[in-house]
């Protein structure tokens, strides 16, 4: 632990920069005043009037940006590895906050070769000026190349890559024990219903006994994705038709089935893909029986992009049936955290509805944003990428990169590898539409609401459904020869 006592006055009498700002308590979350001083590697600060530091941040292999979702202007945020802290202080105008996080920087590297580090997972890096990162696990250089990271990329913003670096890392600890409890978080429903305690239960528990091959008839496979494949089939219950997915069962997401399941289970609502019931077979394999979505999904219309091309009131229709679904998930303190085309589902007759839940979480009273990392890297928010704590505002955030999929085929950044495209996202923010001109001004004031970097600023889905783009939504049977439009491409 580093401690103001291990250091002299020789150490930041001689300081590379110096003034006040107000910094962020850690404990009381209060603002005071506070005088800083950058010295080589090392910023101090100080009570007022007094000759003796406070506090000491070490700064080397520090990561350093402007902060735009705490509620301060001209803030930045200052992630400090060595001592696992991160500070937020705010400066008195644009120009003050640029040159501090400058001094910043440059402390974060004033070492030719810094001394290590712990990152999480006890992975001990170094920063070489000359060559770039030194000591990085084998499996995170294999990430750089397969990129095509160059030393000097590495050079011009090492924070930045290591940060997503170590995100990247975190994505493949997936924390997948949803908590079970309801609880207060954005809005106040009226008796949300809880989830059960699953940290309790197994599979076995919440799945149906009965043999779904003697339920289910004429299996025929319609697709395939990560999670396993996609059958529609006849049930012997009502001769109607529904889709099966069949997933592998192993170590890695047991847990996980168990809160996608818990979750599926308890959500009800006609914009949500209806849950049928589940089953094990043969001890290895999970088979969810769905509602049947006979439209494919919504990046089917998508892949169709050349020749067909949605319109504004068909956009708008698609994001008033999914803002309507997150609603009723937001309001049970759920966050769904992959929406994208992929995931919703459309009807033969025009509906539109949310499917899988394989990355939803359950927020509770003590736990009211999460900082678990899990999604789909090109429609993540800034706030999820930079590992700080999130909540259902995350879900906004994709939904306004779904919006950019409608008008223009594709998420940002996709031609780049998911490392990189994280790099972009939050370096340069979401480029601009291509064709601005095309679209109404309710529609981008819809759309940049949707993509504000700025957490507390971000609506939520409440909000954005009184919005008057979004009365511009289409019906149902006005949607449905979109479908048929992109069949025919197909």
């Amino acid at each position: 632990m580093i401690s103001v006592e291990d250091f002299t006055p020789d150490q930041w009498k001689k300081p590379d920069k110096e003034g006040e700002l107000k910094k962020q308590g850690h404990v009381v979350k209060n603002w005071k005043k506070r005088k800083f001083v950058i010295q080589n590697d090392m910023l101090f600060y100080f009570k007022e009037k007094e000759d003796k530091p406070i506090g000491v941040v070490p700064l080397r292999m520090s990561r350093v940006y402007e902060n735009k979702t705490i509620g301060k202007q001209y803030c930045f945020e200052l992630v400090a590895p060595k001592i696992n802290k991160t500070f937020f202080i705010q400066c008195a105008t644009s120009e003050e906050m640029g040159s501090w996080i400058r001094a910043v920087e440059k402390g974060s590297e004033y070492s030719c070769v810094s001394s290590p580090f712990n990152l999480k997972h006890e992975i001990h890096v170094d920063f070489n000026s000359a060559t770039g990162f030194s000591g990085l696990p084998k499996e995170w250089e294999i990430i750089l190349k397969s990129c095509n990271v160059t030393k000097q990329e590495v050079l011009d913003k090492p924070n930045e890559w290591l940060s997503v670096l170590e995100f990247q890392a975190g994505r493949t600890t997936v924390d997948a024990t949803a908590a079970a409890a309801a609880a207060a978080a954005q809005n106040k429903p009226q008796s949300p219903q809880a989830l059960p305690d699953e940290t309790n239960m197994t599979l076995s528990e919440l799945v149906s006994k009965e043999d779904p091959t003697k339920i289910y008839k004429n299996m025929t496979k319609i697709g395939e994705g990560a999670a396993g494949e996609v059958f529609v089939a006849t049930s012997s219950k009502n001769n109607k038709r529904v889709a099966i997915k069949k997933i592998e069962i192993n170590n890695d997401n047991a847990k996980l089935l168990v809160t996608e399941i818990a979750i599926m289970k308890t959500s009800h609502h006609e914009n949500i893909v209806n849950y049928i019931d589940s089953y094990i077979v043969n001890d290895r394999e999970l088979w969810v029986a769905m509602e049947f979505m006979g439209g494919g999904c919504l990046t089917d219309i998508l892949e169709a992009f050349e020749t067909v091309k949605m319109s504004e009131a068909q956009i708008a229709y698609v994001a008033r049936e999914t803002l309507k679904a997150l609603q009723y998930i937001h309001s049970l303190h759920r966050i769904h955290r992959d929406i994208k085309s992929d995931n919703i589902l459309l009807g033969s007759e025009g509906s539109v509805k949310i499917a899988d839940f394989g990355y939803a979480a359950q927020l509770t009273q003590k736990q009211q944003k999460r900082n678990t990392v899990v999604g789909t890297p090109y429609w993540m928010a800034p706030e999820l990428i930079r590992g700080q704590d999130y909540g259902v505002k995350v879900d906004i955030w994709s939904l306004g990169i779904m919006m950019m999929e409608m008008v223009e085929g594709e998420p940002p950044y996709m031609d780049f590898p998911p490392l990189r495209a994280l790099f972009l996202i939050t370096t340069k923010g979401i480029p601009p539409l291509k064709e601005q001109s095309k679209w109404s001004k309710d529609f981008l004031d819809f759309f940049n609401k949707c993509l504000d970097i700025n957490v507390q600023n971000r609506p939520g889905a409440i909000e954005l459904l009184k919005h008057p783009f979004i009365e511009k939504a289409c019906d149902a049977s006005q949607f449905k020869p979109l479908i048929q439009q992109a069949r025919e491409t197909a």
